[in-house]
């Protein structure tokens, strides 16, 4: 029996090409953190180099699934997870493959989030779940709480706040997230960057998982079917479409392939 329940020998997955390759999923109001003040998002990921070629511009890393397409006064940003690579030049502070996810004011700019700094290695399945309450969010690293950090109100615990941009670094960075009409998409956000790799067993839930919840989705993939809005077990073998097995709100591939793991 495997330790976990990633992918294995001979299951399918969604395979994403790097360059334009993405599922997209239309936007429902139970994707959105402001909903009921809470949002859980886990995916099983499979970065297949630790340098991607297609980043977001003037940086060096990539979105990898998120919601939000436009910034600005009539922007719609709200969440995101990133990944950066291994080599960053264009950053002066040293982040390799961190992964992060990030609440975002609809108009973007700075957001507020918690973050991953441990290896990676090129091929392995990774599980990454970001926990969102009504201040703070939370990642954990296959099944292991890592860190957490505020977004709104007053730093809880260990919860860091963050600060504002010169010249106003003095100033916590307050997030007030807000529903917006923009798509979930895997592989990419805003269609500026993209994951190379592999995809699988994509779910959002309407509520926080607590670390008990987390650790069997990772152990036995025991997900908890109260509270989950969207499930793309994503284990096709043909088609174009991104079955969700929680509510029916399918997504359609766009140049993105079935595969077998190997």
């Amino acid at each position: 029996m495997p330790e976990n329940a990633s992918p294995q020998r001979g299951d399918n997955y969604l395979k994403l090409n790097g360059r334009n390759a993405y599922v997209e999923i239309p936007s429902t109001a139970d994707y959105s953190v402001s909903t009921t003040g809470a949002l859980t998002v886990a995916a099983w990921m499979r970065p297949d180099t630790l340098n991607f070629p297609h980043v977001e511009k003037d940086t060096d890393y990539i979105h990898r699934l998120g919601k939000g397409v436009q910034s600005g006064a009539i922007g719609d940003q709200e969440w995101t997870f990133r990944m950066y690579n291994y080599k960053d030049p264009v950053d002066h502070q040293e982040r390799p493959n961190r992964i992060s996810f990030y609440v975002f004011n609809p108009e973007g700019g700075l957001g507020v989030g918690s973050f991953v700094q441990t290896p990676i290695e090129t091929g392995q399945w990774i599980h990454i779940v970001s926990v969102v309450d009504s201040a703070r969010t939370h990642i954990y690293r296959d099944g292991q709480y890592i860190r957490c950090d505020t977004y709104s109100g007053a730093a809880q615990g260990h919860c860091e706040i963050h600060y504002q941009a010169p010249p106003n670094d003095n100033l916590q960075l307050v997030i007030n997230p807000k529903a917006g009409s923009a798509p979930v998409r895997l592989g990419t956000k805003d269609l500026h960057s993209f994951l190379e790799g592999g995809l699988s067993r994509v779910r959002l839930w309407k509520r926080t998982l607590d670390a008990t919840e987390i650790s069997d989705l990772y152990a036995n993939d025991t997900a908890p079917r109260n509270g989950l809005v969207a499930e793309f077990l994503l284990d096709a073998d043909s088609g174009v479409i991104a079955v969700d097995t929680a509510k029916g709100n399918n997504g359609k591939l766009v140049h993105a392939v079935w595969a077998i793991q190997e």
